[in-house]
Formats: structure tokens, C-alpha cells, sequence
């Protein structure tokens, strides 16, 4: 009965069904021909509704050419996957950069998102680009970071998505260059954290200046690490074996590998547990099929 008065409904009519609880009632409303875009907007931004309702909305051809029609449905988070990926390649930069930093959206989409902008970004302005370094997260901060322009960089070692993991694999890269790294390095926030200062003391365009001032307020454990890691450059290992002799340690190319041993009594306990009875049942039939 209220699904056949939404389908008749006038214009005026129209608002009291609108945040309707039935999802039949709405697709009813859905066909009525005088339901406006206002209209259809209100229902696409709701996120209570099941997915074919929000797909029902897409496939219809008088809501094709409407933008925020457009929009709504991809910042819905119960559009189907389709639906979401095929909008979103018409979407406005700023809008598909909103997408990214909303954790209301599946990841996988946003994920989605972030490399339909990371594909744009060769080709845009720099303009674009530096609003962009203000306030981009993700994967979309991360391609921004290896920008050839150093005030791109600026802005994205400034912005408040940023995070040591970033810092972290941008440093690693072997192509990252070189002015990156001294950026990084001279940055009064990110040149005081221990990561950091780990990963740039690896890498082979850090200063030595830099790299020497690093090592002096490193841990033991860590300078340990970095000497016997092959791919510190030969440049500064001179440097972390003359802050190992000052601190008393003799320097090897040798770490030990930390050994955690569990006793008797541990093992009986876990297994009364039931932690490792899976593990113990899939050697017994490997042992067995042998």
C-alpha cells in the first residue's frame, strides 16, 4: 500500500517518503517520474540502504549527467564496487583526494582511488600538486613525496597525514633524490626521530655531517645493526665504528641473533592450551604421508 502511494506521489508528496525505512518503498519512489534530483540525493546519501537500491540509482539515465548525483553515490559506502570505480574516473581531483582520507569508504576503494590520482599526477599543474601536498594522505602523499619539485615537498613533509612510514619508504628508495633525502634530513621535525635517523644513516645521499650527528645519539643496538649491514655506504662505516670504540664496544660485522628459549614446563602449558595442536596434527600427517 505506501509502496504504490510512493510511486504515485506528487512533488509535494514526495519529501514523506524520502527517509522511508522499507528499502521497497524507496524503490518504489525511485520510479516515480517526479522525483527531483534533491529528492534523489537525499536517498543516495543515506547509508542504511541495501546496494541495489544505490545501483538502481546509478543505471538510471536522469541521474547520468548529474554530478552530485555522481558523487554521493561513490562517498557512499554500501555502493556496490562497480559502481563506485566507475564514477570515480570522472570525479574532480579534489573530490576522489577526499575519498582517500575517508574511513567511512572500504579500502579497497580508496586504495582504488589513490591510483586513479597517482596516474594524474605526472601531468598536472604544479599548482594542483602543491594544494594537493597539503593535504593528501595514503599512497597519494607517498608518489607526492618523490615529486621533482622541492616545494611539493615542503608541503608534504609539513602535512599532518604524514607519517614515519612514509619518511621511511621514500628513504629507502634508490630512486629518491638526493635533495629529498637532504630535505628530510634537515627537517627540524622528522630529523629528530630514531627511524628516521636509522633510514637516512643507510642511505648514500645523506651528508656525512648529517649521518655522523645521527650516529652519535643512536643507540648501541641500533649503531650494531647499521655496521653490519652490507648496504650502509663504505663512506660512513668509518663513522659508526669510531662511535662504537668511544662508547666501549668492540666493532663486528656480526649480530647475534636473539634465541628465545621456552622449557619444558612453557611447552606443556601452551599445548594444554591448545596453541599449538594444529601445528603438531599438520607435522604428524606430513610425517606419516612420508
Amino acid at each position: 500500500m505506501r509502496s504504490a502511494q510512493a510511486a504515485a506521489a506528487n512533488e509535494e508528496e514526495i519529501a514523506q517518503y524520502l527517509h522511508d525505512p522499507s528499502p521497497r518503498v524507496i524503490r518504489a519512489l525511485l520510479e516515480n517520474r517526479r522525483i527531483a534530483e534533491e529528492d534523489v540525493l537525499i536517498i543516495v546519501k543515506r547509508k542504511n540502504l541495501p546496494a541495489d537500491i544505490l545501483d538502481k540509482v546509478f543505471k538510471d539515465n536522469r541521474w547520468a549527467e548529474s554530478y552530485p548525483v555522481r558523487l554521493a553515490l561513490a562517498r557512499n559506502p554500501r555502493s556496490p564496487l562497480s559502481v563506485s570505480l566507475t564514477i570515480a574516473r570522472h570525479l574532480r581531483l579534489f573530490d576522489l583526494e577526499e575519498i582517500t582520507r575517508s574511513h567511512f569508504i572500504p579500502l579497497v576503494f580508496r586504495r582504488k582511488v589513490e591510483m586513479i590520482i597517482n596516474e594524474r599526477i605526472p601531468t598536472m599543474p604544479l599548482g594542483n600538486r602543491k594544494t594537493l601536498a597539503k593535504k593528501a594522505a595514503g599512497g597519494v602523499l607517498l608518489k607526492l613525496l618523490l615529486d621533482a619539485d622541492t616545494e611539493v615537498v615542503t608541503l608534504c613533509l609539513n602535512n599532518p597525514h604524514v607519517t614515519e612510514g612514509h619518511l621511511f619508504k621514500v628513504i629507502s628508495r634508490a630512486d629518491t633524490r638526493p635533495e629529498t633525502i637532504l630535505m628530510i634530513a634537515q627537517h627540524p621535525n622528522w630529523s629528530s626521530r630514531s627511524l628516521i635517523r636509522f633510514s637516512l644513516a643507510r642511505n648514500a645521499h645523506t651528508p656525512l655531517s648529517f649521518s655522523a650527528r645521527f650516529l652519535s645519539e643512536m643507540k648501541i643496538m641500533d649503531l650494531r645493526e647499521l655496521y653490519a649491514d652490507p648496504s650502509v655506504p663504505m663512506s660512513t662505516r668509518p663513522f659508526i665504528h669510531r662511535e662504537l670504540l668511544k662508547r666501549g664496544e668492540e666493532p663486528t660485522d656480526h649480530v647475534e641473533e636473539r634465541i628465545f628459549e621456552i622449557d619444558e614446563e612453557e611447552m606443556a602449558e601452551i599445548e594444554a592450551e591448545g596453541m599449538i595442536s594444529e601445528f603438531v596434527d599438520e607435522e604428524e600427517q606430513t610425517s606419516d604421508g612420508g
